[in-house]
Parts: structure tokens; sequence; C-alpha cells
């Protein structure tokens, strides 16, 4: 045995030889009948590409929700084209070739982004040393790493800022969109949704709401700069209360549409609220200023004197108001009963303001009368109408008006209308009978 040699490993000895080298011997061990060796690990990939030893070598990591790992899978996506002529990609490991998943960025868009791989970048195309990155999007991993020499590390960790940083620009094609969160195979989803076009015209509501709004919605504004200033937190959490049918779900799309591209907006459904809460949060790591908005919150973070589930509220709280703090959040939740939901969740930096929402005074009802039947130019008594509703809430006024046109077309009287009101048959029928 050559003394030179002598205590080596194989691939210690491989590793100071050329790719040509290696590829050479891989043919030759061919020949001679035995299988062909399975993939380098990204560990191994990064020893060779950047001339070091192992003991040498130092990982910079990055660990964070599946929609993170996706953006800056886009992100090493974008450096692997701009710097292609010199980029060398490899393996995940395993014996498998480099893998690529699909990024949701709009309704029937799709990208191919990096999502199990390594890749060797030469020094002056990320930064002046030679980098490997590698990414693993698989749901129990989640990590992108930047390997370097150890003497490089502080290089490594400036790099990964960089990238962390990037998630919040207009790099990533996630932000300021409308997102919809959803639970599959028992972790998070994050899916676009089309962005609303509501805006306060459409929404009939009291001044006074109106007012408590703007403040909210001040922290995200024109108040934004001074709060962050002052050391006062620019999170703000508002519950919109009232009986169904008053317009909290128009008025939520109302704030989405004002926010649109200045911040992203997460719309979480039921078993996300219940089962990934916590996760949910994590995500606005992703975007920067966020709106999360949870739609008829009493369903998941009910009374704990009521006996129920502890586990969504104490995620709950956490989120917004934990060791883990994070800046730019305004959450928006809906219910119809606001006693139903725990006091702990109702106080500052939590939901910093309750608004209820009212059914709509004979003024308000007549608004809405004239907003949908004026187009038609029919002979009608508005304010007798108006009248004629009175205890009904928006929806219900607009019901009564879509029943008339089912019935009658887009000619009717308002004898028609006013029969069609007080019969009642516009509503929901439900049966009650039980059946085997």
């Amino acid at each position: 045995m050559n003394p030179a040699h002598s205590g080596r490993t194989l691939d210690e000895i491989l590793g100071a030889v050329s790719d040509e080298t290696r590829e050479t011997i891989g043919v030759l061990a061919e020949l001679l009948g035995n299988a062909p060796t399975a993939a380098a690990s990204p560990t191994e990939f990064a020893i060779r590409h950047l001339g070091i030893d192992r003991l040498q070598l130092a990982s910079t990591r990055f660990t964070g929700p599946s929609t993170s790992l996706a953006v800056l899978g886009n992100l090493l996506r974008l450096e692997m084209e701009r710097h292609g002529d010199v980029v060398t990609v490899g393996s995940p490991g395993d014996g498998l070739p480099p893998t690529w998943s699909q990024l949701d960025i709009g309704p029937g868009e799709k990208v191919a982004v990096p999502g199990r791989l390594v890749a060797h970048f030469p020094a002056g195309t990320l930064a002046a040393e030679p980098l490997c990155v590698t990414i693993d999007d698989r749901h129990w991993q989640r990590e992108f790493a930047i390997l370097s020499a150890a003497v490089a590390k502080p290089v490594a960790e400036r790099v990964l800022t960089s990238f962390q940083d990037r998630l919040k620009t207009s790099e990533n094609p996630l932000r300021g969109r409308v997102l919809e969160a959803s639970v599959n195979d028992g972790c998070l989803r994050i899916t676009v949704s089309p962005t609303p076009t509501a805006d306060r015209a459409g929404l009939v509501l009291p001044a006074s709401s109106w007012a408590e709004i703007d403040v909210f919605l001040a922290a995200a504004t024109r108040r934004r700069e001074a709060l962050r200033r002052l050391g006062l937190g620019t999170n703000r959490g508002m519950l919109v209360a009232g009986p169904p049918g008053v317009g909290k779900t128009h008025l939520v799309r109302v704030i989405a549409a004002s926010l649109a591209g200045d911040f992203t907006t997460i719309l979480a459904d039921a078993n996300s609220m219940r089962h990934t809460l916590a996760d949910l949060y994590a995500e606005t790591d992703t975007f920067g200023p966020t709106l999360v908005v949870l739609d008829d919150i009493d369903l998941v973070l009910g009374h704990r004197d009521g006996g129920a589930n502890d586990g969504p509220l104490a995620d709950f709280l956490a989120a917004l108001d934990g060791v883990r703090q994070r800046e730019d959040i305004l959450t928006i939740a809906t219910t119809n009963d606001p006693r139903s939901i725990d006091p702990a969740a109702q106080r500052s930096s939590r939901f910093d303001m309750v608004v209820t929402l009212p059914k709509p005074d004979e003024a308000s009802r007549i608004k809405i009368l004239e907003r949908h039947l004026t187009p038609l130019g029919l002979a009608l008594d508005i304010g007798a109408l108006a009248a004629v509703l009175d205890g009904a809430t928006g929806a219900d006024v607009k019901e009564v008006i879509r029943r008339a046109v089912l019935e009658h077309g887009s000619s009717f009287t308002q004898a028609q209308l006013v029969e069609i009101a007080e019969s009642g048959r516009w509503k929901a029928a439900l049966n009650r009978r039980k059946y085997l």
C-alpha cells in the first residue's frame, strides 16, 4: 500500500481528484462488473466542489414553514438561471436525482422551483467565496442551507440573511397577494386566491363603524411609522361581531382589497385555524406585512369555561402576543357571538377593538334598495319597501330583490315585491324532521 494513502478513506481519496477522474474511475468500475455507485450526498458534493475536507465544512441553515422553503426555492432558481453557465447541480442524496417542485403563483399559474438538490456557486457568483446551496422541502425536513468552508461561514451567514430579506420584496411572487390557508395531509397548505375587488361603496355601514375601522387600518397606513418609531408595535387585532347577514364577510373583502399590494392577506379556513394556527402565523415571516383573516372564529376559539379545546386558543395567544415577536400583522376575526370567545383573546395586543355591525336602520335599508333597484328603472316607493323590511339584514334585503327577479324577471310591481317580502318565502326553509 502506498504510505501516502495510509489511513485515508476512499471518499477522501476521490475527493482530491477531478470530476473527470471520478467519472473515469466509475466507468472502469462498471466495466469490471460493479454496480454504479449512488449519487453523492450534498455533504460529499460540497466537499468535492469546495475543495476542502470534511472537518473544514460548515453549514448555515434556515428551517421554516413550507411556503418560505418554496419561495426560497424560487430565489435559488433565479440565481441558478443568472449564473447558469458556471453553476453545477447535484443530487439530494439517497441515490436520487435533483427534484423540482411546483410553486403556485396565481390561479392556473405555476413555476418549477428546486425542491431537493444541491447547487455549487463558484467564487464571484453569490459571494466572493465559493458556496453550495442545498434545499430540502419535505415537510419533516424543510431546510435551506448554505454549505461553505469554515473560514467562510460569516460570508455564508450574510448570503443566507440576504435570501431571507428577499422574501419580503417583489422577488417573492406571493407577496401582496390574497392567499388561502387549508390543511392537506396534516400540513398547512397555502394557495393563491383571486384578489377581491370590493370597495366601501358596496357596503352600507354606520359612520361610527367606518371610523373604528379606519383607526384599525391606521396601524398599517398613516400611523405605521409613528407607532414603530415610538416602540408601540404595529400589530393590531379587530373582532368584527354581528348577526348573520350584516356584512361581516363583505367588510373583510373591502379591507383585503384596500390593503392588496402592501399587505399579503391569508384567509384561514376552519381546519387551519383548529389544527395549524401556529404554523399559519409562522408563515407571515415569508411575506412581511400580513393581514390574517379568521372567519367565524367562535367555532374554533371557544371559551375555556365552556369546556372548549384549549389547543387552538393557546396557539392563538402565543402567535399574537408570545415570546416570538412579529411586526406588521393585522388580524381580523368575525363572530356571531363575541361572548363565546375567551376573554384572554380580547385584550390589548390581541383583539384591540371589537366592532359590532348592526342590522341596517331604515335609512340604510333605503340605500341598499336604491343600489339594487334603481338600475331597473321601475316605479317603486323605496321608502315604503324599506318600512316593510323592518328588522331585515342587508343580506335579507338583497335576497328579497333576488327572489323578485327570479320570479318576475327585471320588471315587477310594488305589490309583487311587497308580497314576496311579507310571504317570507325568500328565506331558506329548514326541514327539522328526523329521518332514519
